[in-house]
């Protein structure tokens, strides 16, 4: 996938999130006035939950952008090795599928 692709991707799901994040907290908000005890500890409850989110996601993705600039790293520092592996990895994955297809008629 091009850089350009996987970007614009991660852009549309962390906007989504966000929004959908966003939408979450103004429902809440809209409804502080009109709760009793049992609701107002749900809405704690997601407000936390919310907040848990946005910092698992937020830790998520710079741990993935972390992982795929090491693993991009890897690849120009060996490029040889990386065909190779690539080479193995499509070859095991041809004799299966081969063997899957065999196997059902």
């Amino acid at each position: 996938m091009s850089k350009s692709i996987t970007a614009t991707t991660e852009s549309h799901t962390a906007d989504d999130l966000k929004a959908l994040l966003h939408e979450a907290e103004q429902a809440l908000s809209h409804t502080a006035g009109e709760a009793d005890g049992k609701f107002d500890e749900l809405r704690e409850r997601l407000r936390t939950a919310l907040d848990s989110g946005k910092y698992s996601f937020d830790r998520l993705r710079t741990e993935a952008t972390r992982r795929a600039k090491q693993a991009d790293q890897i690849v120009r520092d060996n490029p040889y090795y990386a065909i190779g592996i690539a080479a193995g990895v499509g070859a095991v994955i041809g004799i299966l599928v081969s063997r899957s297809c065999n196997s059902s008629r």
